[in-house]
Parts: C-alpha cells; sequence; structure tokens
C-alpha cells in the first residue's frame, strides 16, 4: 500500500507554466522556474480530489515570490492551499541587473491527477 501511495504522490503531476503579465513589458518571458511539488496525503486518494490550480505569483527581481494568489481554483479547499504554499516556494531566474523590471505576475498551474 505505501508502494501506490508514493506513486500517486509522483502522479500528482506539477505543470508549470510561466509568462509575464506586467503592461509595461507585454511581451517579455520570465526564466523558467524551479517549483516544489506539494505533497499528496493519504486521505486526499480516499476522497478521490483531483483538479487544476492556477495561481497568480508576483515574481521579484531576485526570482522569488513575493505573493501568490489563486487566480482559477481546482474546486478543492485542500488542493487550492497545497498548491498556494508549493507555488510560494518557486525560484525563477533573476531579472538581468540593467533591466529596470522590480517585479512582474506570472502564471503557475498545477494539476492534480491521480493514476
Amino acid at each position: 500500500m505505501i508502494a501506490k501511495l508514493r506513486i500517486v504522490a509522483i502522479a500528482s503531476t506539477l505543470l508549470l507554466t510561466a509568462f509575464a503579465a506586467n503592461a509595461a513589458e507585454p511581451g517579455a518571458r520570465l526564466k523558467s522556474a524551479n517549483c516544489n511539488v506539494p505533497d499528496y496525503p493519504r486521505g486526499w486518494q480516499d476522497e478521490d480530489l483531483q483538479g487544476t490550480v492556477r495561481l497568480a505569483v508576483l515574481v521579484g527581481a531576485d526570482g522569488s515570490v513575493q505573493d501568490a494568489k489563486v487566480i482559477e481554483s481546482s474546486g478543492h479547499r485542500a488542493l487550492d492551499k497545497a498548491s498556494l504554499r508549493a507555488g510560494a516556494t518557486c525560484k525563477f531566474g533573476a531579472t538581468p541587473k540593467d533591466s529596470d523590471r522590480s517585479s512582474v505576475w506570472a502564471t503557475v498551474q498545477y494539476k492534480w491527477v491521480m493514476n
């Protein structure tokens, strides 16, 4: 049973998309991000919790997340909260020192799937 739970936790797939959403730099792109994959507790398997959560994250010039909020809920509060916790730990590539960008909003998406 433990091996199966590990597979389910790994199958809780993280899909990440990041793009600048700043009016001053409409075509700008952020460097890719490293984000933690949220845990999928045993109890969620019994409840068959699945869904997609989209977050808006405010990325500072150093690449760290300064703020995060749910912009599209999975319909499950537990998945939304776990996604917020993981999204807050994302680390994007830092902005070049010659750039005038201080911070920018990006989108991070977590897709929770049980296989």
